[in-house]
């Protein structure tokens, strides 16, 4: 499993949807993730993009499968995944790598 920083922006029609029938869309969030067997980490709101920002966990089919439930729903104009791995394995990413540049024939040499 992955964590994603996602960021999903709302459509002018959801912000109408939410204004008339305020309701918790965090919990639909939720719930939409868990369903899909994604963890929730956090969640938050960005009042100067109108997006819906989360930190999630999951793989990359489930990931691929919750964007396409809430692209096609049209409550968002769009979606974005980042996958963040942490210090540690970045740390370890760089020891390979620095054992292995010296091995990597490139194409332009």
């Amino acid at each position: 499993m992955s964590l994603y920083l996602t960021r999903a922006q709302y459509s002018s029609s959801a912000f109408k949807g939410m204004v008339t029938s305020p309701s918790d869309r965090g919990a639909a969030a939720r719930s939409l993730f868990e369903s899909m067997g994604i963890k929730t980490h956090t969640m938050h709101y960005s009042v100067s993009s109108g997006e819906i920002v989360t930190i999630i966990e999951g793989a990359a089919e489930q990931m691929a499968a919750v964007e396409m439930v809430i692209m096609s729903s049209g409550a968002f104009m769009g979606v974005s995944s980042l996958e963040l791995v942490s210090i540690d394995q970045m740390n370890a990413a760089m020891t390979t790598a620095g054992q292995m540049v010296a091995k990597y024939q490139a194409p332009n040499r």
